[in-house]
């Protein structure tokens, strides 16, 4: 018996480290059907909007996910004409809600990357010029990291 009760304390951690969900499962279960629907009529890989969701706001935690609704870092540029929300490091984009921060979104990527519509995350990846160098890059290994390809 104290042997069983032993083997129990040491695999314990074990299994739990195994049957760990990763820290931005609960956001991808709220939002992925909402990625989905805009994948269907914008052609914008869901995986790409929740990656870049958990990338730009933690996954909405951020202020500006929590305070303005706003999920993907979208600054207020000169033609915003909504409301706005302001930081320390500037102008965002506020929205009456998550949706309306999607929608926005892939309207934004739709607009810029119509190339990429329709297409895989994968073919994303060779996209620059938008959140720096190296920022496709790291919204595939968010992809990949998380499994993100699976709402796709």
């Amino acid at each position: 018996m104290k042997i069983l009760i032993i083997l129990l304390i040491l695999i314990t951690p074990l299994l739990v480290s195994f049957i760990k969900p990763n820290p931005y499962q609960a956001y991808c279960d709220k939002w992925a059907l909402t990625a989905q629907m805009y994948q269907v009529t914008h052609g914008v890989p869901a995986s790409i909007q929740l990656a870049q969701a958990i990338t730009e706001s933690g996954g909405g935690r951020s202020s500006i996910g929590r305070n303005a609704n706003n999920h993907f870092g979208i600054r207020c540029g000169d033609n915003w004409e909504g409301e706005r929300h302001y930081t320390k490091s500037g102008c965002w984009r506020c929205y009456d809600s998550v949706n309306a921060s999607y929608l926005d979104h892939v309207n934004f990527l739709a607009k810029y990357y119509s190339s990429g519509c329709g297409k895989s995350y994968k073919y994303w990846k060779g996209f620059e010029g938008y959140g720096g160098a190296g920022y496709w890059k790291h919204i595939f290994n968010t992809i990949e990291k998380y499994k993100l390809y699976q709402y796709d």
